[in-house]
C-alpha cells in the first residue's frame, strides 16, 4: 500500500486531472458565474421614481401600500414570526420631480417612472421588474373604471364594492420549502466534483495494469509474488481510495473557502465524496482488466467515460440531467455523475435524506459488482509465456 501511494504521487499526469484540473474549473465556474443567481433569479424590492400631480390620491394611496418603507399597520403586522403580510415590500417608491427621475433612470438606479397625473410607466429598458410595475397599474386602471362605472350607475353599491375589494386584498405567508441553496448554478460544482471523482479511474487503469504480466516489467515481478491476485488487488485500491478521498476532501475545502455554498450535511457529502471515489476507482479497474489494449487506450477510454458521464450530469450545460430525468430517468439511476452530482443536490435542498441514500445504495451496488466483474477478468489472465 506504501508503494502504490507513493507511486501515485509520482504520476504528475495524474495528479493534474484528478486535483489540479477540477480546481481550476471550479475557480474559472466561480468567476464566471459569481452571483448571477442573485441578480438574475431572486426577486428584490423594486426601485421606482414617483412624479406627483395634483387629485392623485387613489393611485398613491395604492403606491403607499406596496412601499417598503410604508409604515401603516394595516399593511405591516407586528407578528414577523408568522412572516405574514400584504405586498408592502413589493417597491421601494422614491418620491421626486421629473428631471430628477429622469436622472435616476438614466443612471440606472430605479427601473422605472410612474406619472400619477395619467397613471402611466416609463421604463429604460424591458424587464421582469418592469412587467411588475407595468401589471400593478393595469390592475390599478381595471379597478379605477370599474367603481366609476358602479357610481355612475349604481351609487348604493359602491360601498360594498369597495370593502369587497378590501377583503380580497392579497396577503401572503412566506413560506420556504427548502432551507438549502436552490442556486442552479451550483449543479456545475456538483458536476465538478462528479467529474474528480470519475477521473480517480486513471490511477485505477494505470495500477490494474501494472498487475498485468504481459504489459509491464512490474506486472511480471508481481506475478510471481506467492500472493492471491484479489489480495494485490484489493490492497491497491484501498490504497488509491485513500489517497482519492483525501483528493476529494481538498477540493471540498477549497471550493467552500472559495464561496460555493454546499449547504451544512458536511458528514453526509463527505460519505458522498467517499463513494464517488469508489465508483471511480471501481470503473478503472474493470477498464484496466481489459486484455489486449495498451495503458494509453484503457486512459483514453477512461477518459471518454468519464467526460461523458460528466456532460450528463450537467457538467457543460445546466438542464441535461432534468431532461434525461423526465424521458429516459433509469440512464440518470445508472450514471455515477448523476448519482453523484444528485447527492449533493438532495443534501442541499431537502431535509429528508430519503433520495440520498438511495443514490448512495446504487454507487455502492454499481462499485461492487464492477469490482466482482474485474476480479474474475484478472483472475483469468494466464501466461504461457512472458
Amino acid at each position: 500500500m506504501k508503494y502504490t501511494m507513493l507511486s501515485t504521487f509520482r504520476l504528475k499526469t495524474t495528479l493534474f486531472w484528478t486535483l489540479a484540473f477540477p480546481l481550476l474549473l471550479a475557480t474559472f465556474m466561480y468567476m464566471a458565474f459569481g452571483n448571477l443567481f442573485e441578480k438574475d433569479e431572486m426577486f428584490k424590492t423594486i426601485n421606482v421614481a414617483v412624479v406627483e400631480s395634483e387629485n392623485d390620491d387613489a393611485l398613491m394611496s395604492v403606491l403607499e401600500s406596496l412601499d417598503v418603507n410604508h409604515t401603516d399597520s394595516a399593511s405591516k403586522s407586528d407578528d414577523r414570526d408568522d412572516r405574514t403580510n400584504s405586498f408592502s415590500d413589493l417597491i421601494n417608491m422614491k418620491i421626486m420631480d421629473d428631471s430628477a427621475a429622469q436622472k435616476e433612470l438614466n443612471n440606472q438606479k430605479v427601473t422605472g417612472i410612474i406619472y400619477t397625473e395619467d397613471a402611466s410607466l416609463v421604463v429604460d429598458e424591458n424587464s421582469y421588474n418592469a412587467t411588475i410595475l407595468e401589471s400593478i397599474l393595469t390592475q390599478y386602471k381595471q379597478q379605477k373604471d370599474v367603481f366609476t362605472n358602479i357610481a355612475k350607475t349604481n351609487p348604493a353599491a359602491l360601498e360594498t364594492a369597495i370593502a369587497g375589494l378590501s377583503d380580497t386584498t392579497s396577503e401572503y405567508k412566506e413560506i420556504s420549502l427548502s432551507s438549502g441553496n436552490q442556486d442552479e448554478y451550483t449543479n456545475y460544482f456538483y458536476a465538478v466534483f462528479a467529474m474528480s471523482c470519475l477521473f480517480a479511474s486513471f490511477s485505477a487503469v494505470t495500477a490494474t495494469n501494472r498487475l498485468l504480466a504481459n504489459t509491464s516489467p512490474l506486472g511480471m515481478r508481481k506475478s510471481l509474488v506467492p500472493a492471491s491476485k484479489n489480495t494485490l488487488i484489493f490492497s491497491e485500491y484501498i490504497s488509491l481510495l485513500i489517497i482519492h478521498f483525501a483528493v476529494e476532501l481538498i477540493a471540498l475545502v477549497y471550493m467552500t473557502l472559495l464561496g460555493v455554498d454546499f449547504g451544512n450535511k458536511y458528514p453526509a457529502i463527505i460519505l458522498t465524496l467517499f463513494f464517488g471515489c469508489m465508483i471511480g476507482l471501481s470503473i478503472g479497474v474493470i477498464i484496466g482488466a481489459i486484455p489486449k489494449l495498451t495503458e494509453g487506450s484503457k486512459i483514453g477510454i477512461s477518459v471518454g467515460i468519464g467526460m461523458v458521464l460528466s456532460v450528463l450530469a450537467d457538467l457543460c450545460a445546466n438542464g441535461i440531467k432534468d431532461m434525461i430525468e423526465h424521458r429516459l430517468p433509469i440512464a440518470n439511476r445508472l450514471n455515477p455523475a448523476c448519482l453523484i452530482s444528485d447527492c449533493f443536490y438532495s443534501l442541499n435542498v431537502y431535509d429528508s435524506y430519503d433520495r440520498f441514500f438511495r443514490n448512495i445504495s446504487i454507487m455502492a451496488v454499481e462499485s461492487v459488482i464492477l469490482l466482482i466483474i474485474a476480479f474474475a477478468l484478472l483472475r483469468r489472465e494466464k501466461y504461457a509465456s512472458i
